[in-house]
Parts: structure tokens; sequence; C-alpha cells
């Protein structure tokens, strides 16, 4: 069924949007020699900082590859009807799943940047 696997390429480019226009708006309000807390401990705690254009990139560059590797996947196995359908539902899970982990560790690191005062104010 060409229809869903070109519904579920959409809601990919959709996610990926959505993680690149919050990194972008991020991006502007941290400056470029700030470590953004990339992992977060149980206690939220920051465990692993990296660089802005690490950090901001890391997830978004994550999801593409996985995207991709659905894509090929699902042109490779998806026969019969049934089969595709269960793809379909696969790929929109996983798209919606990175774009919300992407939005809730965005954040959490801005709101912990912001509380060490690493943030520039909004414009």
């Amino acid at each position: 069924m060409p229809i869903l696997s070109l519904a579920g390429d959409i809601l990919w480019i959709i996610a990926l949007s959505i993680m690149a226009g919050g990194s972008r708006s991020a991006w502007g309000r941290i400056a470029p020699e700030t470590k953004v807390p990339l992992q977060f401990a149980q206690n939220g705690a920051p465990t692993w900082r990296f660089r802005r254009n690490i950090a901001l990139s890391a997830l978004p560059t994550v999801a593409f590859v996985v995207g991709i590797l659905l894509v090929l996947f699902n042109r490779n196995v998806a026969a019969n009807p049934n089969t595709a359908l269960i793809f379909f539902g696969v790929r929109a899970t996983v798209a919606a799943l990175f774009a919300v982990m992407h939005l809730r560790w965005l954040t959490a690191a801005l709101e912990l940047l912001d509380r060490e005062g690493l943030l520039k104010p909004l414009a």
C-alpha cells in the first residue's frame, strides 16, 4: 500500500521538522561555548554535557537515521496489506515518540541552563 508508506513518510517529516524547530529556537538562546546537558540521571542531575552543536543535533540525527532504516525495512518487507498497516503504525508511533522525547529533553535542558544563568534572554 503506497498510500500508507507515503503517510508514514509525511509523519516522519513532521516529527523531524518539530525537532529541528525546537533545536533552532534553543540554538539562539545558548552561547556556542556552553555545555548542554544531554542526559539526566533519575534525580534530575545532568550526567553528560556536550557542546551546543552536538547536543542540539544528536537526537534529530539519531531520529533521521532510525527513520531511514524504517523506510528501508518497510520497502523491503511490507508486501501484503496487513504488514503494510503494521509498519505504518510502527513508523507513526516511533516518529511521535522521537518528537516528544526531543521536546521533553529540550525543555529539561533549557530549564537547567536557565537556572544556571547560561541562557541568553528572550528577544
